[in-house]
């Protein structure tokens, strides 16, 4: 091994000790925060139980919009992690982070109708990679005072990352102040190794909680781009990377899904073609609305409108408004059918989750669609049906407007979703008669 393990974990060990602060290390499952999460492991086994004295937080963030091949094997290995902590008695807490459900990428596409994103407008990186981590980052700096974010950023990745790293650094320490959290700090134990570095250590340790790294090489044979645990907008498309989101329409070409169909997963081309088909209709008129018609003062929303109008005075086309609801309605049709036919080769696949489908539904009922309609596409075409009822489908219409300062026509809102309710639960009751 050309680098010295036990010398970086000493390092890590003094750090540990000498404050209280919780840490929280970023692990995306590719092959550098694999490697710090191994000697961070290392660490704390060498410890004495009593030098155990304050948590780990170890995080990773589900986009629901990785393949299914990377987002199973990320759930199964912080499952190991967490079991492995446990056995030893480890002061590591491992959690899978997931953006809210009004955040995700379908309600906000299939649900509100909004454009894949461009390059001009990637609405997607901070809902579903960054607000996770910051949120909880947030939290525990206001229970804690402080915080030590652990990363396995290396300076020889880029220049970009090595300019990154020296831009924040406090003199005498090997930490650096976090660019917009207050109390947060960064530490990247990892930043003076190379990459074969790296992968020899990961190729001559084995995980402290068992297992082998094998299937970690193997992921990433043919593949130079790294699997980074995003903290800024900055960040490169996830779509350059094989390990990115198979819905990533920012790229021209998606290695996320591509890779993996020359492997030979065909069961991954209906995903790919969906994916151009997005990125293909984004900005067409023939499936967009010509205006805004709502007028709803959700933030997204306006954000969206005024990138979409600068973007019409830089190209002299006039801004267009969401899908048009029949285009939600194939969007989500399609969708369906995708994953109940993937579920045939991967039954543990999920590209929407029925929390996701209840809160589409939800969304087209605030404008102006019927309440079963998503119901109806779920059933027609094999998949799980939305799980709601009466108080959740209320609250959310109050959550939907919770921003708006004058909250004009919640109350008709919330009638209708009493009146198409109470219309629906009566309807079902006397068919099953």
């Amino acid at each position: 091994m050309s680098f010295n393990a036990n010398e970086l974990i000493n390092e890590l060990k003094t750090e540990y000790l000498n404050s209280t602060r919780p840490w929280i290390i970023g692990f995306s499952g590719g092959k550098d925060s694999s490697c710090l999460i191994q000697l961070v492991y290392e660490m704390l086994k060498s410890l004495e139980p009593s030098q155990r004295s304050h948590v780990v937080h170890v995080l990773s963030t589900n986009t629901m919009c990785e393949t299914p091949h990377v987002a199973i094997r990320l759930k199964d290995m912080c499952e190991r992690i967490q079991r492995g902590a446990e056995r030893d008695q480890l002061p590591l807490d491992v959690k899978l982070l997931r953006p809210k459900i009004t955040d995700t990428f379908w309600v906000n596409l299939i649900g509100r109708g909004y454009p894949a994103p461009n390059k001009w407008f990637r609405w997607c990186t901070s809902r579903l990679k960054i607000e996770p981590m910051d949120t909880y980052v947030y939290e525990n700096v206001k229970q804690n005072g402080e915080v030590l974010i652990l990363l396995g950023t290396r300076k020889a990745e880029s220049s970009n990352r090595k300019r990154s790293l020296e831009k924040h650094e406090i003199e005498g320490t090997k930490l650096r102040k976090h660019g917009s959290i207050k109390g947060a700090f960064v530490y990247a134990p990892l930043e003076n190794l190379t990459n074969e570095e790296v992968w020899d250590y990961l190729k001559h340790t084995d995980p402290g909680w068992g297992g082998t790294n094998e299937e970690l090489i193997k992921m990433y044979a043919g593949e130079t781009a790294e699997i980074s645990f995003i903290m800024n907008s900055a960040a490169p498309p996830s779509g350059t990377s094989r390990f990115g989101c198979w819905t990533c329409t920012v790229v021209e070409k998606d290695h996320a899904i591509q890779c993996l169909i020359d492997e030979g997963h065909t069961e991954y081309i209906p995903l790919q073609k969906f994916r151009d088909k997005l990125k293909l209709i984004r900005d067409s008129a023939e499936y967009r609305e010509p205006y805004r018609k709502n007028q709803r003062l959700d933030k997204l929303y306006d954000e969206f409108y005024a990138v979409k109008t600068l973007g019409s005075e830089r190209t002299g086309k006039e801004a267009l408004g969401p899908f048009k609801m029949e285009v939600r309605h194939e969007l989500l049709k399609e969708l369906i059918q995708i994953q109940t036919e993937l579920r045939k080769v991967e039954p543990r696949a999920e590209l929407i989750t029925p929390e996701e489908i209840s809160a589409i539904k939800l969304a087209w009922i605030y404008d102006g669609d019927y309440s079963d309609s998503a119901d109806d596409i779920v059933r027609e075409n094999g998949g799980l049906s939305a799980t709601d009822d009466l108080i959740s489908r209320l609250l959310s219409v109050e959550h939907d407007m919770s921003d708006v300062s004058r909250k004009i026509g919640i109350y008709n809102k919330l009638e209708k979703a009493i009146r198409e309710y109470t219309i629906s639960t009566f309807k079902n009751k006397g068919d099953g008669q």
